[in-house]
This record gives structure tokens, sequence and C-alpha cells, in this order.
């Protein structure tokens, strides 16, 4: 992972790419992104982590998403450029996971919707596809204590 064109390289850019490089399916609120720089004794003030996220999502380097409580949270955008894949979010915990498995057949499902879009004459399409229910931890507690 690198900055995008016209970003200054400062110890915290450096340390956010490094969180997302060391945790490539995480998924993460700007909350965590700046606790997560804390416990490495990088001490940034919340506007500019805020900053360096929407500058890393304007380059295209993170994807950003809205959950389901209007909280804004990053992920590594594809290293191919691709449509994202697809995640499921947690009505109760808002955890997300990325949809990994049967990678092939989700991004074919993904392009045709696409497509299908495209022939109706929709244009500058995103795809953001989020599935959202309970986690196991969150629909079976008990099942799931550690």
């Amino acid at each position: 992972m690198s900055l995008p064109a016209g970003m200054r390289s400062t110890r915290a850019s450096q340390a956010v790419l490094a969180l997302f490089a060391a945790q490539p399916d995480a998924v993460l609120s700007e909350a965590d992104v700046e606790r997560s720089l804390l416990a490495q004794g990088i001490v940034v003030n919340r506007v500019t982590v805020y900053r360096l996220l929407n500058k890393l999502h304007a380059g295209g380097v993170l994807q950003r998403s809205v959950d389901a409580g209007r909280v804004a949270r990053y992920l590594r955008a594809a290293a191919d450029g691709g449509p994202p894949l697809p995640r499921f979010e947690c009505d109760g915990c808002h955890q997300q996971i990325r949809l990994a498995g049967h990678q092939d057949q989700l991004q074919t499902a993904l392009q045709a919707l696409r497509q299908e879009l495209q022939a109706a004459g929709h244009a500058e399409l995103r795809l953001d596809l989020a599935v959202r229910g309970r986690c196991a931890g969150c629909a079976d507690p008990s099942a799931h204590a550690a």
C-alpha cells in the first residue's frame, strides 16, 4: 500500500497505511484507527485521523462504508481496482466481516448486477453490498461466550 499522489508522508499517514496493510480484512471506524495509533504511541487528534482516512478514501486506497448506526468504516480497497467484496454487518454489535468465500461467484453476481443497471441507462455506478443480520455471537451469546 502506498499513499495517493500529492498526499504527504507523515508518521501518522504511514502508521494508518501500516495498520490496514497488517490487517487486510479489517473494517475500522475512525475511533478504531485512533485507538490503534494511540496504542502504538502515535498521538494524533481526531480531526487529523478523519482527514487521513478521507484522503486515503479519495485516493482509492481505502473504501468507505456507512453502517446501520451511521458510523463511517474504512477497509482496504480491492487490490486490482475491482469492486469491493460484499460484507456482513451485525445489527447488534456492528461488527463487519468481509464475505470472501466463493469469491468468483460473488464477483460474477456483482458484475451481473452492474451490467443490468448499465443496460437500464444508469451510469457512474458504485457497488457497496452489505448483508445485514445478527452475527453468531449476538444471535446466541451463551453459545459463543469466552
